[in-house]
């Protein structure tokens, strides 16, 4: 496998763990119930180990990683807001659990990928496989609150 490939999925990794941030940061303040809210601390902070771990793996490959784009920041932000102006806790969870959902099929997706590839770098493909996992536990700790 080239050295592209494990910098590009790094960056889809650190990416999608940094989607996660914006959309918890956008809906924190708007949370009623104090077991969701600790919930999504407790998220964020997942997704912060999982982008630091994914710029500890980048440094190793001499690469930096690639933030989103300025359109994706500003239409996740503008569809949290939409999505919670009654701050209504349910819809918070609905979305929080889309944002999964949309993490889940992103990173599953390049992990089929990656996986039939030679050269892989099983450092790389295990932190893509963790995040897997938390995005679906997260998404199904969530079901509860429906």
């Amino acid at each position: 496998m080239k050295e592209k490939e494990n910098i590009d999925f790094l960056n889809l990794i650190y990416q999608n763990a940094q989607m996660g941030l914006i959309g918890i940061d956008c809906v924190t303040d708007k949370v009623e119930s104090k077991e969701i809210l600790k919930i999504i601390k407790e998220q964020r902070k997942e997704y912060e180990h999982f982008c630091s771990n994914a710029e500890k793996i980048l440094l190793k490959y001499g690469a930096h990683e690639e933030e989103i784009s300025a359109m994706q920041k500003l239409s996740s932000k503008i569809m949290s807001e939409l999505m919670t102006i009654n701050k209504d806790d349910k819809n918070i969870v609905k979305l929080m659990m889309e944002g999964n959902e949309k993490g889940v099929i992103a990173i599953k997706e390049k992990i089929n990928m990656y996986e039939d590839m030679d050269g892989i770098d099983k450092e790389v493909l295990d932190l893509a496989k963790k995040l897997y996992e938390t995005e679906e536990h997260n998404r199904e700790e969530f079901e509860s609150y429906l």
